[in-house]
């Protein structure tokens, strides 16, 4: 590499005014062939000005920070070239810092106003990457597309959130390397049910077995109209569009979180209201899904409380015998109730409720 090809930072602020090597209006272009080199951990300020990277940067232990206040548009990082950080900081009061670009970040993305527009490209922040500071005010974001990405090696993990990117882990089991996907493009069934604007895709080396916990965190800005009283964590297997809903064990719609227990295997899980897609009013009894369904030995019964109370509930077979009757006291909430039918035949079944708001319900033993 050519001496001339090569500039080392100590710190350095980039305005949008035009000047020569690379500095212009639109804010720091490095070109092809060139070398930004960064010496230790100076911060580089880019204040309402953008990064083009088509060349290479070295960003060793520095800060980027991207300020401003211009109102009429946001600064962004692009380019042709893919462009790591150490740590990067938006501190914007107006418009939004965009990708243009993959970005890796290694130390920390600290968000102390505006917000990070993904724009459909990928924000890995790999084993090291945190994210700091995010709330409703400032967040990342990418309703057009656009993902977080997370690795971290998973053993026994409790209460883990790898990157802090919003999905804490708990299990006994052994997940190993695990790969966790923050997106935020609404989810949709074939039924039409839709989910807030968020969800997360997991991938560890081993996953049967885990009966793990998560605490899935939301942003009242990725609510898309629901309401957090209703809201229940529904899986899917990538790219299908068939759900199990999982329910929740507790909620906190003031802190923004759901907990779920008892997760045998981690796929991809979001958000969405409980059956019904509506939240029961006071008196109006209960809202009921099972899955799977089929079955072959156990399904799990979601029933949906407007208050404390017992249910009853029988298992019939095709020709109206009855089979079983279940009393069942239920929380106000979302209660999940499991029902082993191992020792059935396979064919027809039916779930009959004195609730008088509740319909029977068609199960299939395989």
């Amino acid at each position: 590499m050519k001496l001339s090809n090569c500039i080392r930072a100590i710190a350095l602020k980039i305005i949008p005014v035009c000047l020569p090597l690379g500095l212009s209006a639109q804010g720091l272009h490095i070109t092809p062939g060139l070398h930004l080199v960064v010496s230790g951990a100076p911060s580089l300020v880019f204040n309402n000005a953008s990064l083009i990277n088509n060349g290479n940067f070295s960003a060793d232990s520095s800060s980027v920070l991207f300020t401003g206040d211009g109102a009429t548009a946001g600064s962004f990082i692009g380019g042709g070239n893919p462009i790591a950080f150490y740590n990067l900081a938006i501190n914007r009061s107006f418009s939004d810092l965009q990708l243009n670009n993959n970005v890796t970040v290694g130390g920390r993305v600290t968000l102390n106003g505006g917000n990070l527009l993904l724009n459909n490209y990928t924000l890995d922040l790999g084993s090291s990457g945190s994210i700091s500071g995010e709330t409703n005010n400032s967040c990342i974001t990418g309703v057009n597309g656009g993902v977080i990405r997370a690795v971290a090696v998973l053993n026994a993990p409790h209460a883990v959130n790898p990157g802090n990117i919003g999905v804490e882990i708990s299990s006994d089991a052994d997940l190993g390397l695990t790969v966790i996907t923050r997106g935020h493009l609404q989810q949709s069934n074939s039924s039409g049910q839709t989910s807030i604007n968020r969800y997360f895709d997991f991938a560890p080396e081993r996953n049967s077995g885990l009966q793990a916990t998560l605490r899935f965190f939301y942003l009242d800005g990725e609510l898309a109209d629901k309401n957090k009283n209703g809201l229940a964590l529904y899986s899917s297997m990538q790219g299908r569009d068939k759900w199990s809903l999982w329910g929740r064990d507790k909620t906190d719609p003031a802190e923004n979180w759901i907990v779920k227990s008892n997760i045998d295997q981690l796929h991809r899980f979001t958000l969405a209201m409980t059956p019904s897609n509506t939240v029961t009013e006071p008196g109006r009894g209960a809202a009921v899904q099972i899955f799977p369904n089929p079955s072959h030995d156990v399904f799990t019964l979601a029933l949906f409380s407007d208050k404390e109370k017992k249910e009853f509930i029988s298992l019939y077979d095709l020709s109206g015998h009855l089979l079983e009757r279940k009393e069942v006291y239920c929380k106000a909430g979302l209660n999940s109730i499991a029902w082993n039918i191992a020792g059935y035949a396979g064919g027809v079944y039916y779930l009959g409720f004195e609730n008088r708001y509740l319909r029977n319900i068609k199960i299939v033993k395989q």
